[in-house]
C-alpha cells in the first residue's frame, strides 16, 4: 500500500482496521452460507448406469408439469415414470395430490419420501409396468409424464404404441434428435419406424426444447419435450387396431427398415412368394421404406395380410395357418434374428389376442 508522505500513523491504522472489518464480514457471510448448505439433506449423485440427468431448472420443470392434463379425481390417474429427485414431481403433486410415481432408484425414493411425504411412490421399472393393470386399478386411462433417460426412450415409445388403449396422454422428454425422428415426414433420412408407428398411433406434437444446462449433470445434447395423444385408431379411421394388428405392422416395418436402402420388391420377396393375401400396389414395390407415408404403410400391410392384418387362414401353397400368421412369419424373416414383437412391448397384449406365446428358449434370447 502506498501512502501520502504526510499520512499519520492514525490514518494507516484506520485504513487497516476497515480492511480487516470488511474481510471479517465476508468470512462470516461465507461460513453462514456453508452452514445453510450443510443443514440441507444431501442429494444422491446421478448414476451414469441409470442414465440419470436431473432436471434442475425450476422454470422449465414447472413448464413440463403444466403440460400434463389432469386425469381422474385430484389427478389419481397421473403417473410419473422416473421422478428422480422430484423437480417435476413437486409441481405435479401440488396440482394432483393423488398422483402416482414409479421409480427404479431406491435412493431417490428416499429423497422423495423426505421432500414429498404424502406422495404415492413405488419401486419399479417403467418398462415392466403393466399399463393395463394400472389403468384398471386407477379407474381409467392414464396420463403419463417422464423425464426419460435417453437409453430408455425408444423402448418406452414402443410400449406407448402397444398400450394405446390404456393411455390418454403422455408428456415425455427425449433427445432432440429422437424427437425429430418421431415428427419427421416421409422422404427424410430421419424418417423411420418410430415416425410411422407414433404418427399412426401416438399423435405427437413438439412442445419446447430443454438446453443441456437445464440438467445436472449436463448432457452433451439438447432435449425436447413432446406431447402424445395415443389412439389405437389411425388418423382418419374410426376402427381401432388391436395390439396384435399393431404388432404385425411393427414387424413389417422392422423387416423392411433393417434394409432401408433396398426397394420393397427385394425386402418383401419372401413374403410375396409365400403367404401374401394379395400382391401390394405395384407403385410401392419400386420404393424404399422411407418413401412411404404412414397411411401408405397401413395400406401395404392390409394388402399383404388382409384388411384385418390377421394373415390368411390357409393359402394355395399349403402353408399352415399358424405359420402364416403375420407375427411368427415376420419374426422368422427378420435380418436381426433376436428381434421379437414382444421385445417392443407387445408380449402380453399379443397373447391376449391369441398370438402363440414365446417358447422358453425364445424368452431367453429376448432377455439377452
Amino acid at each position: 500500500m502506498v501512502l501520502p508522505r504526510r499520512a499519520s500513523l492514525m490514518t494507516l491504522f484506520l485504513l487497516l482496521h476497515r480492511r480487516a472489518a470488511s474481510f471479517s464480514a465476508r468470512r462470516v457471510k461465507l461460513e453462514g452460507a456453508r452452514s445453510a448448505r450443510g443443514s440441507a439433506p444431501a442429494r444422491p449423485k446421478a448414476k451414469q448406469s441409470l442414465g440419470q440427468n436431473f432436471l434442475v431448472n425450476v422454470a422449465l420443470a414447472r413448464r413440463v408439469a403444466d403440460s400434463v392434463v389432469a386425469e381422474g379425481e385430484e389427478g389419481s390417474r397421473v403417473i410419473e415414470l422416473g421422478p428422480g429427485q422430484g423437480a417435476i414431481t413437486g409441481h405435479l403433486h401440488a396440482r394432483f395430490p393423488r398422483m402416482h410415481a414409479v421409480e427404479l432408484d431406491e435412493r431417490m425414493i428416499g429423497v422423495l419420501s423426505e421432500t414429498l411425504p404424502t406422495l404415492d411412490v413405488v419401486h419399479g421399472d417403467m418398462l415392466r409396468l403393466e399399463l393395463g393393470a394400472l389403468a384398471e386399478q386407477r379407474g381409467g386411462q392414464l396420463s403419463l409424464v417422464s423425464n426419460t433417460p435417453f437409453y430408455l426412450t425408444s423402448p418406452l415409445l414402443f410400449k406407448l404404441c402397444a398400450g394405446t388403449e390404456h393411455v390418454s396422454s403422455a408428456v415425455l422428454t427425449m433427445q432432440k434428435e429422437v424427437g425429430e425422428k418421431v415428427l419427421s415426414r416421409h422422404g427424410c433420412k430421419e424418417y423411420g419406424i418410430l415416425s410411422v408407428m407414433l404418427q399412426l398411433f401416438g399423435r405427437p406434437t413438439h412442445l419446447f426444447d430443454l438446453p443441456p444446462e437445464a440438467f445436472a449433470p449436463a448432457p452433451k445434447v439438447t432435449s425436447s419435450v413432446l406431447h402424445f395423444s395415443p389412439s389405437a385408431a389411425p388418423p382418419g379411421e374410426a376402427a381401432a387396431l388391436s395390439p396384435s394388428q399393431r404388432a404385425a405392422l411393427l414387424g413389417l416395418l422392422k423387416l423392411t427398415f433393417e434394409t432401408r436402402r433396398k426397394m420393397l420388391r427385394v425386402s418383401l420377396k419372401k413374403l410375396l412368394a409365400t403367404v401374401a393375401v394379395s400382391p401390394p400396389p405395384e407403385r410401392f414395390l419400386t420404393l424404399r421404406p422411407e418413401q412411404l407415408s404412414p397411411s401408405e404403410w397401413l395400406e401395404l400391410a392390409r394388402a399383404l395380410f388382409g384388411d384385418d392384418l390377421g394373415g390368411p387362414s390357409a393359402n394355395a401353397r399349403g402353408v399352415p395357418a399358424a405359420d402364416a400368421a403375420p407375427l411368427p412369419l415376420l419374426e422368422r424373416h427378420h435380418v436381426n434374428k433376436a428381434w421379437r414383437a414382444h421385445k417392443a412391448g407387445y408380449k402380453h397384449a399379443a397373447e391376449r389376442d391369441g398370438t402363440p406365446p414365446l417358447r422358453e428358449e425364445e424368452e431367453e434370447t429376448v432377455r439377452r
